[in-house]
């Protein structure tokens, strides 16, 4: 299964445990995917059609995701760091949980 659609199944799931850090994570991946398949508009697209904005969007590869997967895992572990640094270990170890996570979908299907 193509991990856009895991991530997707995944959170419909969590969602249903009640798994609330699950479903936080997931759900920033799933933007972070959005946004990285945005692009640049000019004045030749609308900004709006009918109440909807339409834009055309990027294909991205399974590799271009599994690049923005490493970099949200590199950025939660970053965090955790400077949390720790901070004298914050509760919300640290609460990071490294999330990077945890993300580093389950790049370790590939379960």
């Amino acid at each position: 299964m193509p991990l856009r659609q895991r991530l997707k199944a995944d959170l419909g799931a969590a969602m249903r445990e009640g798994d609330t850090q699950l479903v936080g994570v997931i759900r920033t991946l799933l933007g972070a995917i959005g946004n990285a398949g945005a692009v640049e508009l000019d004045a030749s697209h609308p900004t709006e059609v009918q109440g909807w904005a339409e834009a055309p969007r990027r294909h991205l590869t399974a590799e271009d995701i599994l690049g923005v997967l490493r970099r949200e895992a590199e950025e939660l572990r970053s965090a955790a760091a400077e949390y720790a640094a901070h004298g914050q270990p509760e919300e640290a170890a609460r990071l490294h949980r999330s990077a945890g996570y993300v580093e389950r979908y790049l370790a590939g299907p379960s």
